[in-house]
């Protein structure tokens, strides 16, 4: 017998039949995130309103939604994404980002590219792909079935507090909600070189997972993947509990 929380040590095999390894410790790293941000003066919102998302988006950022966010473009994102909000003491917007869940098939590194040109084809704006497939190798050639992509990641640079708490809580509330094999997220050299998306949650990083003779707006070149697998999200959930248990004992 195994008190609540506690299991076998070591790697356990992880299944879609059984669901979340300890929905407990999850929902309860979720509250704590909570707690921690409106300890330091954030609140967070939470909704399915993707037209709502892109009026919130001009207004903080002074520019469109992106094609995989677009509610014309993707009009069943009301029932397959979220998009959260964070705000400050005095109700301003400081932070937005959102997810959507995707069956990636055959995987992930072959499926990607047609999505994305699909999405921009509807919006009527051009990309160019210097490259037709990842490299070889790609951990993305092992993800196939439910793949969420995380995007729209945005905090108002007088905020960074926020940075802390605000996108491993959407990431964890992705896993709550769809318990999918992976999430992942495309971003520049910038935020892949300094040690962002490691803070965020995500478990491997990959350079020139995408690369661009026409970028997307926004994009670079040279686009990195980061891939959060279920196994590392759950990994994450068992590292914070420990680390919150060791902080009520000292």
């Amino acid at each position: 017998m195994y008190a609540l929380g506690v299991g076998l040590r070591g790697a356990q095999p992880l299944t879609e039949a059984h669901g979340l390894s300890d929905p407990l410790r999850t929902v309860s790293a979720i509250a704590r995130l909570i707690d921690e941000g409106q300890a330091i003066g954030y609140t967070f919102k939470i909704s399915s309103d993707f037209a709502a998302l892109a009026r919130e988006r001009l207004a903080v950022r002074n520019s469109a939604v992106s094609p995989m966010f677009d509610i014309t473009v993707s009009r069943e994102l009301g029932e397959t994404g979220f998009w959260l909000s964070a705000h400050n003491a005095a109700g301003e917007t400081v932070g937005i980002q959102a997810f959507r869940l995707d069956d990636a098939s055959p995987n992930l590194a072959d499926w990607v590219l047609g999505w994305m040109m699909g999405l921009y084809a509807k919006r009527r704006e051009m990309i160019v792909p210097n490259q037709l497939h990842a490299p070889d190798h790609s951990l993305a050639a092992l993800i196939r079935g439910k793949a969420v992509y995380h995007g729209e990641l945005w905090i108002e640079k007088h905020s960074k507090g926020c940075f802390n708490v605000f996108p491993r809580l959407g990431m964890l509330l992705a896993l709550v909600k769809w318990q999918p094999d992976a999430i992942w997220a495309l971003t520049g050299d910038s935020m892949a070189t300094r040690g962002h998306l490691i803070r965020m949650g995500y478990g491997h990083l990959e350079p020139s997972f995408l690369t661009w003779d026409w970028e997307p707006e926004g994009a670079e070149p040279h686009e990195w993947i980061a891939i959060a697998e279920r196994r590392h999200l759950e990994f994450c959930v068992a590292e914070m509990a420990i680390n919150a248990e060791a902080a009520a004992e000292s």
